[in-house]
């Protein structure tokens, strides 16, 4: 992985450690998944698995998480919030693929409501692992350098692309501060194709720079069906807000105000 995009820990002081350790703690102790992890055992069948038969592993909802914190591996947990983020991300990508129905976990997913809940494990993965401030800042530090840089250029170029992860995006929110969402038509808060979009517009009345953000994605539908985008099928996108740049009625707020939030975060 690129070293930009690679969300690893790398301080190993102990009073960071700890730091992050019990932000992870305390999200992992709020965490309300039972009926989630429920619905996946049942789709698993899992009293019914080898993994239950030969290794006692029958259930989802009682077993503990483990925090993981290695240096130079991401921030990571053992149990039901890892082995639930794997196997419901994999029904997804099945299902985004156009996959036959009965042909996504066993045709046992068949409605909305059902994907709602489930996907409610794969959000929490995210949130647990890299949407705590210091968490996030510490992950993302190779990424916030390089965006602080370039939009701090003056020679700034008037379009850039980074293709990073749906971990460098959470981290990066939570690292900058930006209020929590809601994608219409979408399950996840991070789909596959998303993309965070910092705009940089000029008010020639007021005479300064602003700064836009928005989240750019596709539905569910749009993804299944891998329909061509055009005018009559345009992606989707929502506004987003940062805690210490509040937005005016028009959906901006001061570039000037955005810049000193990326040099606090970035340290550049």
């Amino acid at each position: 992985m690129d070293p930009i995009f690679s969300p690893v820990l790398c301080d190993d002081a102990k009073v960071v450690k700890d730091l992050i350790i019990n932000e992870m703690e305390i999200k992992l102790r709020d965490l309300d998944l039972r009926k989630a992890y429920l619905e996946l055992e049942e789709i698993l069948n899992l009293k019914d698995s080898e993994i239950c038969k030969m290794e006692g592993q029958c259930n989802l909802a009682d077993t503990i998480d483990e925090i993981s914190y290695e240096i130079g591996k991401e921030p990571n947990v053992h149990g039901p919030l890892d082995w639930g983020n794997a196997i419901i991300d994999s029904f997804l990508m099945s299902y985004y693929d156009g996959y036959a129905i009965e042909d996504v976990a066993w045709g046992r997913i068949k409605n909305s409501k059902q994907w709602e809940t489930l996907t409610q494990i794969t959000k929490e993965n995210q949130n647990v692992r890299f949407n705590s401030t210091l968490l996030a800042r510490e992950v993302a530090k190779p990424l916030l350098a390089y965006i602080s840089s370039v939009l701090n250029d003056e020679k700034q170029l008037k379009f850039i692309l980074l293709n990073g992860h749906d971990s460098n995006i959470n981290s990066l929110m939570a690292s900058l501060g930006i209020k929590g969402y809601l994608l219409p038509e979408q399950y996840e808060t991070t789909p596959i194709g998303g993309k965070l979009v910092f705009e940089k517009w000029y008010d020639k009345i007021l005479n300064k720079n602003l700064l836009k953000m928005e989240f750019v994605y596709l539905t569910v539908k749009q993804l299944r069906d891998g329909s061509k985008l055009s005018l009559n099928n345009t992606p989707r996108w929502v506004q987003l807000s940062m805690n210490d740049c509040p937005v005016d009625l028009n959906g901006f707020c001061p570039w000037e105000d955005f810049i000193k939030v990326l040099k606090n975060v970035s340290g550049i």
